[in-house]
């Protein structure tokens, strides 16, 4: 069911995309330093700039990511020696004390 649903929302987010592209299609300009100069349609400059602000996201996480990576695997390891020294400890014989 939950396939049906996101097969759905990616055909209407695909429909308003391409009515997107289609309303605009006149090409822009886009004038950079040092004389650079891009002309492509308005729809082609906006995707662009999405990817490239979806990027500059995804690199400005990544040290964050790396981190919480490394604090769950060093978390891992404490369980696994937390739960070897609770098995130790269970097989010890139990002395009774009189």
């Amino acid at each position: 069911m939950k396939w049906l649903f996101y097969g759905v929302l990616a055909l209407v987010v695909l429909v308003f995309g391409l009515g997107f592209v289609t309303k605009n299609a006149e090409p822009v300009s886009l004038v950079y330093y040092f004389g650079l100069d891009w002309k492509a349609p308005l729809a082609v400059m906006l995707l662009v700039s999405l990817s490239i602000g979806v990027l500059l996201g995804l690199v400005a996480s990544l040290g964050m990511v790396l981190r919480m990576q490394h604090r769950l695997v060093k978390a891992r390891r404490e369980i696994r020696e937390t739960e070897q020294e609770v098995k130790n400890l269970r097989s010890l014989p139990i002395k009774d004390v009189l």
